[in-house]
């Protein structure tokens, strides 16, 4: 299984789980799930927008199927934060989600997200990476958090 789902496909199939299990209503005002929604739908665009776009910059692949054909080890801008900024902007957008939807049953798919993340993406894309960068891969994985 080990990046044989695109990201982008994953988060879709996420979304599609969480609206239509959205049952089981939030007890907090509606307004301010709304409210938690707009923001979280921003900044999951922004990290995901910003990150693709430092791919494109540095002429390197955004496909991380295909982590072997990555020719740059992007470090920079949010890369300083984060290893995983779309990852994380998929998150964001996953939970902007549940909340526009005021439910908590939606909030209950989100831990499963993260794992097939980081067992079937991560972990091996990261495995490529150290083989391609080494030293270099590694310095980043020192200063830089996976996340957050």
């Amino acid at each position: 299984m080990e990046k044989k789902v695109p990201p982008l496909l994953l988060f879709v199939i996420f979304a599609v789980l969480i609206g239509l299990t959205s049952s089981w209503p939030a007890p907090w005002p509606l307004w301010f799930s709304r409210l938690l929604a707009v923001l979280l739908t921003l900044d999951g665009l922004i990290f995901c927008g910003w990150a693709v776009w430092q791919f494109h910059r540095a002429n390197t692949t955004v496909d991380p199927r295909y982590p072997e054909r990555t020719q740059v080890l992007v470090t920079g801008g949010l890369y300083q934060f984060s290893r995983n900024p779309m990852y994380l902007g998929f998150v964001l957008l996953l939970t902007a989600l549940a909340f526009w939807l005021h439910s908590l049953s939606g909030f209950l798919w989100l831990p499963w997200f993260v794992l097939w993340l980081h067992y079937w993406q991560i972990v091996p894309e990261e495995r490529q990476l150290a083989a391609q960068f080494g030293e270099q891969w590694q310095q980043f994985c020192q200063r830089t958090r996976r996340w957050l």
